[in-house]
Formats: C-alpha cells, structure tokens, sequence
C-alpha cells in the first residue's frame, strides 16, 4: 500500500545525493524513505545502475536494481565537470543540510564540490562519504564493489558447503550494510549539528563495514585462533552476470566483478569471450563461461593475475582468509581491530573497532563490555537527565 500523507521525521532534512550503484542510493533511499528531501544528481543520461543490475532485468525500460534503490527522490542531470553547474550546485548548498557521496577518494575534491568546497557555502552541512577501503592508506585508489571486498573481508570462507571453494554471500551484503552505516553516520551527525550547530564531514567504506558485519566470527579468531566449520550441506548464490564470481588459481582463488566479456577476454588473450557481447548473453551462459575461465586461471598464480588485471582496471581481488585479513596493511592502516577490557576488570578481549570515521566527533571506546546485571544498582540510583553525565 502506497502511503503519501505522512511529512516523515526527516521531513526537515535536504540532502544533495551524488551516489550511484547500490549502497550510497540505499542509504539514500532510506533518508527519503524517511521524509528527507533527498536530490538525486547523476550525469547526463542517468548513473550506471540505470544500465546494469542483475540478472539483466528492466521494468517500465528502467533497469529493476535501479528501481530497487531510488524511491523518494528527484533526479537532476548535470555536468560536474561544467564550472557553471559546479557552481550552481554551490549555491544550493545554503539551503541543504546533508551530501552524501560515493565516488573514489579525491574525485569530488577534483571536481570542485569536497567538502571543504561546500563548508566554505554552509558550514553547519554534513557531508558524507563513502569509499571502497576509506579516505586514506594503501588501499584508498582500488575499486570498491561487493563482490571484491566480500572477499578481500575473508567472508567468502563463511558460506557454501565445508568442502566448497570460497562462496559469495546470495546478496550485497557489503553494500547494505554499508548503506546502513551512512544512514546511522549521517543521523548522527544531525544529531550533533542539532546539539552544536556544527557540520562536519563523516565517512564510512565497505571494507570496516564487511569486517564489522564478522563481528563474531573474527572474535572466535582474533582470541583463539579457530576458523568457521562451515557444514556440509549448504547454497548460495550471486545474480551477476558473467565473468561475475571466484575462481581457482594454481595458488588459492581469484574474485572478478563486472565485466564485459569481450574486453575481458582481449585482457587475457581468450578469443572465445567475444561471443558474449550482450548482458543477456553474459547472463545465460554465465556457468559455461565460469567453467571455461576456472580453467584458463588455474594456469598461473594468483598474484600473476592480479599484477595483469589491475594493469587494465579490471576489478578484481583476492580471496583472503581471516590469517591473511589479520596481516592485511589496509586493516593495520585503519586500526580496524580493537583491544576491549570487560568493564571494571583488568581483562581484555580482541574485537572488530567502529568502522566509522568523523572529523570532529570520533568513535572512541569508553566502556567495555558490561558483565550481566554489573550496573543495575547504579543506573537505578541515578537521577537521569537529558543530556546529562551518565558515565
């Protein structure tokens, strides 16, 4: 049932959106789900899932993962390379009070619309980011997709059968819950702006969030060094098109994302790929075509791979597992591993950190974990205030 009537909490709230694929336009989404006034800014002829999605599926000539992520929102088409429209977009900026962006680190710097651009407009706005491995360190410049950070996470040993090789998560899972970070970032953020009147740029990428989402499981490792058993009875699935999907290398296992067949196969020197020219194509021969390259990669070794594919920009990763995460210099980088005592006692435990990052009100570790019912006394004997010092 379609509901109009109801303005929405965030029905204050205009945001500009400069995102595209999946989970910038889900967090998005959810801000305009929500009432904000959400502004969808794509280039001209509109962004690139309006051209791409799963399974080759349109609805009403537009693409179905499009539709998917982009209710609740007015589109603009604009140059962002234009001086004119930059600036336009700039004058805006006085009557928006969030951004919120997803394109790799420095490009909109680049194009003239960072944050420090729109703070110089607005300087209570909020201005989010969102990045495939963060804003800095050595994986800053790689494409970030789903499908990639699955693996480099080491979440791709936790699904399928025990004696599969490593299996993607059935949906986006680095994208929706990435999506959601940006939402929780950028509530917070009004949440502080609300309080101080201050804006401040906030950011969040896919890799933090995807090692977040191990929550458990990289505890299990991090204190006692014991892989997932992942049981001998299980499925998965992914709804890309080919080359889509991990393959066997002569040293461990390879994952690729989109592509188009045919210039993947110039790439490689495979003259077999330049039959699958369509997405259609791609779609319904895509288990022919894994078999075909499973068996073209297992030639050589990984690194082998990665050194020609990253040459061209073909998105591509490794397959990690947790071992190989632990050492990771992204994750060393980030400091995305924390120390965290049992509250009140002098033990520690290793855990995944907060993946989010704030200029002016960082995630900071202030308590441990609470032993059952340890402050029950205490919180009962307080007199409670808003805002006030709860410890």
């Amino acid at each position: 049932m379609t509901h109009y009537e109801s303005a929405g909490p965030l029905s204050h709230v205009r945001v500009l959106d400069f995102t595209q694929l999946l989970q910038g336009p889900m967090a998005t989404q959810i801000l305009g789900d929500l009432g904000a006034d959400v502004i969808k800014v794509e280039k001209p002829g509109g962004e690139w899932m309006r051209f791409w999605g799963i399974l080759a599926s349109k609805s009403h000539g537009e693409m179905d993962s499009f539709l998917a992520y982009n209710r609740n929102k007015r589109s603009i088409a604009v140059d962002l390379k234009d001086p004119a429209m930059r600036d336009r977009l700039l004058e805006l900026a006085t009557d928006i009070d969030v951004v919120v962006e997803n394109f790799r680190p420095g490009v909109m710097d680049r194009l003239g619309l960072g944050y420090d651009d729109f703070a110089r407009v607005n300087p209570s706005i909020i201005y989010a980011s969102s990045s495939g491995y963060g804003q800095t360190g050595p994986y800053r410049d790689r494409p970030g997709q789903d499908l990639l950070v699955q693996a480099m996470s080491g979440a791709l040993h936790l699904t399928g059968r025990r004696d599969d090789p490593p299996t993607a998560c059935g949906i986006g899972i680095s994208d929706h819950y990435t999506g959601l970070h940006i939402v929780v970032a950028v509530l917070a953020a009004l949440s502080h702006r609300q309080a101080t009147g201050e804006g401040q740029r906030v950011a969040v990428d896919l890799f933090s969030c995807t090692i977040a989402a191990q929550q458990q499981e990289l505890t299990v490792w991090l204190n006692h060094g014991e892989a997932m058993p992942r049981p001998t009875e299980n499925i998965g699935h992914v709804g890309g098109t080919a080359p889509f999907g991990i393959y066997p290398t002569s040293d461990g296992h390879l994952a690729l994302a989109m592509m188009p067949c045919p210039r993947l196969g110039e790439i490689l020197g495979v003259d077999w790929l330049a039959e699958y020219d369509t997405n259609e194509k791609m779609f319904a021969e895509r288990d022919t075509i894994h078999r075909r390259l499973s068996a073209h990669f297992a030639t050589a070794p990984t690194a082998v791979w990665l050194e020609l594919l990253d040459r061209h920009d073909v998105w591509c990763a490794p397959v990690q597992d947790y071992a190989d995460l632990e050492r990771d210099p992204q994750v060393q980088h980030a400091g995305l591993f924390w120390e965290v005592p049992i509250d009140g006692e002098d033990r520690t435990f290793r855990t995944v950190g907060s993946p989010f990052r704030f200029s002016k009100t960082p995630a900071t570790l202030r308590r441990g974990v609470p032993r059952a019912g340890q402050h029950t006394a205490e919180v009962l004997s307080e007199r409670m205030s808003v805002g006030g010092d709860r410890g």
